[in-house]
């Protein structure tokens, strides 16, 4: 059996609140490609996903974000959730781990409010980002370029709004940027949400 990203390691970055369903969808769309995805968060132990509902369930994690190093790992994923963003946004190590990928060319998934730790870790400038509306000033002010696109890809960075109704063509549009990352040649290209 063909496994693209055996091998291939992916930190999924997150903390209590993070999106659920970002991280399930994705760990769905992504078995059988041989990548082995591990839980970087603030805190030992278990983290606390969100649904639309309420709190959602347990994550073990596999390693925390002080020690996390980005030369470690080939993929970066980040959920949103505006809880788990927040409390991201609360730490140097966020900007250290995020900035790592970024400037070494490997490639970053951000779902929904995650875009908004591009300005954070000051790597929001001259790239094109897509994301909730609210953060399309901070974008702007850190000279970056805003779309409302459903979802972008600047450099070796995808950034993009994944809502009940489009995540399962955000998430396939995830699994087409991780499979074909390699042999993008484009500095930036927009991509249109994939049917289901």
């Amino acid at each position: 059996m063909n496994k693209p990203l055996l091998g291939k390691k992916i930190a999924v970055l997150v903390a209590n609140g993070f999106a659920e369903r970002d991280l399930t969808h994705t760990q769905k769309r992504m078995s059988g490609t041989g990548a082995n995805m591990r839980i970087i968060s603030m805190d030992h132990g278990l983290v606390n996903s969100w649904t639309s509902e309420g709190w959602g369930l347990h994550f073990a994690a596999d390693q925390v974000l002080s020690q996390a190093l980005a030369a470690d790992f080939d993929i970066l994923i980040i959920p949103g959730g505006h809880r788990s963003i927040e409390k991201l946004s609360l730490t140097a190590h966020t900007r250290r781990f995020l900035g790592g990928f970024v400037d070494t060319g490997k490639p970053v998934v951000l779902f929904n409010e995650a875009v908004s730790l591009m300005v954070f870790a000051n790597k929001a400038e001259g790239r094109k980002l897509a994301g909730p509306l609210a953060y399309a000033s901070a974008i702007t002010e850190a000279e970056g370029d805003y779309t409302d696109s459903p979802c972008v890809i600047s450099d070796n960075v995808l950034t993009g709004n994944c809502t009940k109704e489009t995540r399962a063509e955000f998430v396939e549009s995830v699994y087409n940027f991780l499979m074909n990352m390699s042999d993008t040649t484009d500095d930036e290209k927009v991509l249109q949400p994939v049917a289901a």
